[in-house]
């Protein structure tokens, strides 16, 4: 279904916008880079599906 589909995607959104908070109050800069980077990545694909 779609709806669980995109109930999916932004639950790993946040886990993602998650994961890169915690690596960066933890001072490991370069996981939350990749991870920040990741995030772009998936929000670029998602501007650019098209819409029903």
């Amino acid at each position: 279904m779609i709806l669980v589909d995109n109930e999916k995607k932004m639950y790993d959104l946040a886990m993602l916008r998650y994961q890169a908070a915690r690596y960066k109050s933890v001072g490991n800069g370069l996981m939350s880079q990749q991870l920040n980077a990741e995030i772009r990545r998936i929000m670029a694909l998602k501007s650019q599906a098209p819409k029903n």
